[in-house]
């Protein structure tokens, strides 16, 4: 059964019991503005009308119809209209274990290089994924619609080992990887920054400048959005969004609500509904 969250600035999010593993977006003629955030999924964008900037990264990306830009979990990326032209475009957000599924061997464990991947001109590619999107829409034929989505994943694997444009990340340092596992581990606490200076020994303005250079936020904004991907969860979960402010740490549910919608486009209540 297609579960459908109402429509919430023209921008829709939903599942498909088909694939209870991908979340699917889709937007029509918005200019939502999306500020620094991640995902917990690989995150796949397909550009259908006006011009996206992405930005994840120097150079700032110009996503245009027929694009498809791809973000492993964790990359820190925002995007916003280019211009003043409403956008359309379409995302699938999958879970490494649904990508695992539909693209690997049996006994292979070594995923394609998603972390930041951008198809510019692959018409074929972005039709698969966008049929695919499409019949995930509707109850019509859920077999069809799965075997749409895995083909699609399994040729965007296959690009991604051919001709593509691929930003590296750098490999961030050891104190870095201190203070972002910390955080993982408590992003649900109050924490000071003179607490995460003494974890890792360091002054709290090199610290906060060191993280944002190899995370791409200061780590207060990075614990924030950790407790927007755990309220995702819970939401999905069953969990009331009155409850779910207090279970990720924030002050109160005014609080979620605002930044739940920022980043996603929509309410807790609107994403909850239908799960």
């Amino acid at each position: 059964m297609v579960q459908m969250k109402q429509d919430a600035g023209r921008i829709r999010i939903w599942r498909n019991d088909a694939v209870a593993e991908v979340e699917l977006l889709r937007a029509s003629g918005t200019q939502h503005r999306f500020p620094k955030h991640f995902h917990d999924t690989y995150a796949i964008h397909l550009h259908e009308r006006g011009t996206m900037a992405f930005q994840y990264g120097q150079p700032q990306v110009a996503l245009k119809p027929g694009n498809i830009n791809v973000l492993a979990p964790g990359v820190v990326h925002m995007c916003l209209p280019a211009d003043e032209q409403a956008l359309n475009y379409r995302c699938l957000f999958v879970s490494p274990a649904f990508l695992q599924y539909a693209v690997l061997d049996p006994g292979a464990t070594h995923l394609p290089l998603f972390e930041r991947l951008l198809c510019l001109g692959d018409i074929k590619l972005f039709q698969s994924l966008g049929s695919a999107h499409r019949y995930l829409e509707t109850d019509d034929d859920a077999f069809e619609a799965e075997t749409l989505l895995t083909a699609g994943l399994a040729a965007l694997a296959a690009y991604s080992g051919e001709r593509h444009t691929r930003i590296e990340a750098g490999r961030e340092p050891r104190h870095v990887t201190t203070v972002r596992e910390f955080l993982d581990a408590k992003y649900d606490r109050r924490i000071a920054l003179a607490d995460l200076a003494r974890l890792v020994g360091l002054n709290p303005i090199y610290l906060v400048r060191s993280f944002r250079s190899f995370v791409g936020l200061p780590p207060h904004a990075y614990q924030r959005q950790l407790r927007l991907s755990r309220a995702r969860q819970l939401l999905r979960s069953g969990a009331p969004p009155a409850e779910v402010a207090e279970m990720v740490g924030f002050a109160d549910q005014s609080h979620l609500s605002r930044l739940f919608k920022q980043t996603t486009g929509v309410t807790p209540a609107d994403y909850a509904k239908g799960l």
